[in-house]
């Protein structure tokens, strides 16, 4: 097998020397998105929205993107990987994570640790299985 990276016109240049997603087969693996995936610019330049909530919203719509682009849906994701900077807003996490995932089939870790921009909350990764 071989892989393809996919990197959405619909978001920004990587701020690394990466890829927005790998797919290999019919598995595709999603870089760490945040809310500021669309947004150019450097990494600590980008302005963002200050609410959790509205992070969360952002991170999750960008990653709808990449998985718009590789030709799949969001019921494909079957791992994620959250890194949240304060550990009180996983309730806020969860409940917008079942506004997107409405069916459970997937699992989740969620970690607390510090992420490069101060201004984000949370940055999300998620693998899928394409059909």
């Amino acid at each position: 097998m071989h892989k393809v990276a996919i990197n959405p016109k619909t978001l920004a240049e990587p701020v690394g020397h990466f890829d927005r997603a790998i797919r290999i087969g019919n598995t595709l693996y999603i870089s760490g998105t945040s809310a500021l995936s669309h947004v150019s610019g450097g990494l600590r330049d980008r302005k963002l929205p200050s609410s959790i909530e509205e992070q969360t919203r952002l991170t999750f719509e960008n990653i709808k993107k990449v998985i718009d682009a590789a030709g799949g849906k969001m019921s494909d994701i079957f791992r994620l990987m959250v890194f949240l900077v304060r550990a009180e807003d996983f309730d806020a996490v969860d409940k917008i994570t079942r506004e997107y995932l409405p069916e459970r089939g997937f699992i989740n870790s969620t970690f607390r640790t510090d992420l490069l921009n101060q201004k984000m909350l949370i940055e999300i990764e998620a693998t899928a299985l394409l059909n």
